[in-house]
């Protein structure tokens, strides 16, 4: 569906933040997979094996929507990219 997205009519100051914002969600997507990673080998070691059914939901869908949100940021990032090559230089 993302690459569908036509950015062609975005000027070169809205896709410039486009690429950085895109970007900057992606790497906040990944700090926030390394920490629950990190808090769950935390957990693993400390013998916390016990989840109540609103945490194991909570982290079902949150890792869902970053399953679906990290591949649409990169192709976002990708065609502010690609139309940003395409700019004039002045």
């Amino acid at each position: 569906m993302l690459r569908k997205l036509d950015i062609s009519h975005l000027s070169t100051d809205n896709i410039l933040q486009l690429a950085n914002s895109s970007e900057e969600c992606c790497a906040g997507l990944c700090h926030n997979l390394h920490f629950l990673a990190k808090t769950l080998l935390s957990l693993a070691d400390n013998k916390v094996s016990e989840f109540s059914l609103e945490s194991l939901c909570q982290l079902g869908h949150g890792l869902s929507a970053i399953a679906i949100l990290l591949p649409a940021l990169m192709q976002l990032q990708k065609s502010a990219e690609q139309q940003i090559s395409n700019i004039p230089e002045d």
